[in-house]
């Protein structure tokens, strides 16, 4: 959303949305779901139980007892992998970072394959260090973490590439579509569509002249 406001372009705007809402919304019904129906215990469930051997029941408050219930998988994990493998998958598809094949500019940042893949993979970095925080505050075990992550990258990656060309195919850098939003209903970008309909216009302005 932010890049599409800098490029002024309101497709981008409207595909991010979209792409975002999606994909955050699927996280949040697949972790709730899971959840929900698993009820694994998180690792601080005693001391949110505060068991009682004389009463033998938990003595804690009954949010906290029952929010320990709901360890797999970790929703921090996931939602934090959802946005940042989006992100990534965008500043990749901007400047070819994940595809050593196309080709590079002349002049700019982007020309420093280094710099790319740092660019890229930052976002990576930032949702590792929540899902490990996960793990030292002792609210998930480390499958809950793996689980939360893996259903986050999924969704990101499903919505990224319904509105956006893959961005490890060095043919759609070479068409310079990679960049370009799909269409809502069709397999062409954005551009490729806006050339199709000047060439058709064209050919309809030749005929009515003859």
């Amino acid at each position: 959303i932010v890049f599409g406001t800098f490029r002024r372009s309101l497709l981008d705007i409207h595909h991010g949305a979209i792409a975002i809402m999606g994909s955050r919304g699927l996280t949040h019904l697949l972790t709730e779901f899971l959840k929900n129906t698993v009820g694994r215990l998180r690792p601080d469930f005693l001391a949110r139980c505060k068991w009682d051997k004389a009463l033998k029941e938990c003595t804690g408050h009954i949010e906290n007892v029952l929010d320990g219930r709901r360890s797999f998988p970790s929703g921090h994990s996931a939602s934090a992998f959802t946005g940042m493998t989006f992100l990534s998958l965008y500043l990749a598809g901007q400047t070819a970072a994940w595809c050593f094949h196309a080709p590079l500019p002349p002049s700019s940042w982007t020309s420093s394959r280094a710099g790319r893949l740092s660019i890229t993979i930052a976002p990576m970095i930032w949702a590792v260090y929540v899902a490990i925080t996960r793990l030292e505050d002792y609210r998930h075990h480390k499958e809950d973490v793996i689980v939360g992550s893996l259903i986050g990258i999924s969704t990101a990656t499903i919505f990224y590439l319904m509105f956006w060309p893959n961005p490890f195919y060095a043919s759609n850098f070479q068409q310079r579509s990679s960049t370009e939003p799909r269409l809502a209903y069709t397999n062409d970008t954005y551009r490729d569509r806006n050339g199709a309909f000047e060439l058709a216009r064209f050919e309809v302005d030749e005929s009515e002249a003859v």
